[in-house]
């Protein structure tokens, strides 16, 4: 009777083993990542998708907005732009207000993208610029490029004019 307990005893133990075995390798057979979305049999859609992506790389650098901020000690001209430009291309000496050149007094900061750029115009320099008191600014930026250097097909920008006014 004690052999036929410890023979039944061994043998559960053994099943349970074995099931536990054949749990895990069922379970670790299993794949642990998201299946791919299946290749397309269509080259028409798959020539759309590269003629959307190519289209997406060459979008025109284009003005977005143009805003302005001001404190007592600057003038803060914000120019946004569509895509990245190049900071090379946009100094003190590219920038004229009422068709005077900017000089070294003028600080250009850009944003980490790219696309935003912070001209900070000391207010004296702002008075001398406007020496009617119109409180309006004629801004003028030449030859803008995109920051991949393209400068060709409207990657670049000749002459950006826009009107600002200040207090």
């Amino acid at each position: 009777m004690f052999r036929l307990k410890c023979f039944c005893h061994t043998f559960l133990s053994f099943l349970f083993l074995l099931s536990f075995c054949l749990a895990t390798a069922y379970i670790g057979a299993q794949p642990r990542f998201q299946q791919r979305k299946p290749v397309s049999d269509s080259l028409d859609e798959q020539k759309g998708q590269v003629q959307n992506f190519a289209e997406s790389q060459q979008r025109q650098l284009a003005l977005e907005k143009t805003s302005t901020k001001q404190t007592d000690s600057s003038f803060i001209l914000i120019v946004t732009f569509n895509i990245p430009v190049n900071p090379k291309t946009i100094t003190p000496s590219t920038i004229s207000i009422n068709s005077i050149p900017l000089d070294s007094s003028v600080s250009i900061k850009f944003n980490r993208v790219g696309n935003e750029v912070h001209i900070f115009i000391p207010m004296d320099k702002i008075r001398e610029l406007d020496s009617k008191g119109k409180k309006k600014l004629f801004v003028h930026i030449d030859k803008i490029t995109a920051y991949d250097g393209v400068k060709m097909g409207g990657r670049s920008i000749e002459n950006l004019e826009f009107t600002v006014t200040y207090q």
